[in-house]
């Protein structure tokens, strides 16, 4: 099924918790002078315009990533956790465009590094492809790939620059997908046991028994190899969970609620500090764009 598309809900609070985490952790790993691999499972088309009738037919971005920077811009609150990340935004913003995640990875991805981006759609695809080349910045190694990233992912761990992470973002509109992120992810644990998995998932009321099977399934895999593996689950709500019944995260387009009553990050081999860095942004931001004072967050090692 490939009618989920993210120029919807580019900007969202979902967005921001995954760029926010993914940002944290490419920094950390250029810490070291050392070439890696980062895989991106579902990577859309790189770069987004906020004022496209799709993005303002959500009022998402509107929500999320535009009420984070304009309480920024106050200078009331600011947290020195998310400066780096506001910083970017702001410089892409004013390049023309929304950064989603390919746009981060190319960005902050040491020279020596590899990035493989893979996207099923074939017009998401064409602009991803399109995307990356506009893209001014350090010159550094990018595949784009016309394929499924569960596929593509399980075919190519582990790869031959084994330090690394793999960011995957399934839409979830298909079922199967928390089945399937579940099985993949935690093969590609198994052959690459090294890696740094991070896993976006949803918060929708009707798919909590899924969730909680696919974050459940992985956890018992990579403990049950090695009990000392650490695995992290950080959460951003927006809403309570009895404000929502929707039956799939693209039917409430348009709607007056938010499609999510929240995200989370499912990290396995997290790294260091990330948990702490995620439990000093995250009242922040449960706090600024939590909906009728119902935000929350939570932050766990497991």
């Amino acid at each position: 099924m490939l009618s989920y598309l993210h120029s919807f809900h580019a900007g969202n609070h979902a967005d921001i918790l995954k760029h926010v985490t993914l940002l944290y952790t490419l920094l950390y790993f250029n810490k070291k002078d050392k070439p890696y691999t980062v895989f991106d499972t579902h990577s859309g088309r790189g770069l987004y315009d906020l004022q496209s009738e799709s993005a303002l037919k959500t009022g998402e971005a509107q929500n999320g990533i535009c009420r984070l920077l304009q309480d920024f811009e106050s200078q009331k609150r600011r947290l020195d956790g998310l400066v780096p990340y506001i910083d970017f935004v702001k410089d892409s913003l004013k390049k023309g465009f929304y950064p989603g995640s390919p746009a981060i990875e190319k960005s902050f991805i040491n020279e020596k590094g590899i990035l493989f981006l893979t996207e099923l759609h074939k017009t998401e695809y064409e602009m991803l492809l399109s995307s990356m080349k506009s893209l001014v910045c350090r010159k550094v190694t990018v595949h784009v790939e016309n394929k499924d990233g569960f596929s593509f992912l399980s075919g190519n761990t582990p790869p031959a620059i084994k330090r690394g992470l793999v960011l995957c973002d399934p839409s979830y509109e298909e079922e199967g997908d928390y089945f399937r992120a579940a099985e993949v992810l935690s093969s590609v644990h198994k052959k690459w046991s090294g890696a740094t998995i991070l896993l976006w998932y949803p918060l929708l009321a009707n798919r909590a028994e899924q969730i909680e099977n696919m974050k459940r399934s992985v956890l018992a895999t990579v403990k049950n190899r090695d009990s000392h593996t650490e695995v992290l689950d950080a959460a951003l709500l927006v809403d309570s969970p009895e404000s929502h019944v929707e039956t799939s995260l693209s039917e409430s387009i348009g709607n007056s609620r938010p499609r999510l009553y929240g995200s989370g990050m499912f990290a396995v081999n997290p790294c260091w500090g990330l948990d702490e860095h995620l439990k000093s942004v995250l009242p922040y931001l449960s706090e600024l764009l939590g909906r009728e004072g119902n935000g929350g967050f939570s932050v766990s090692m497991l």
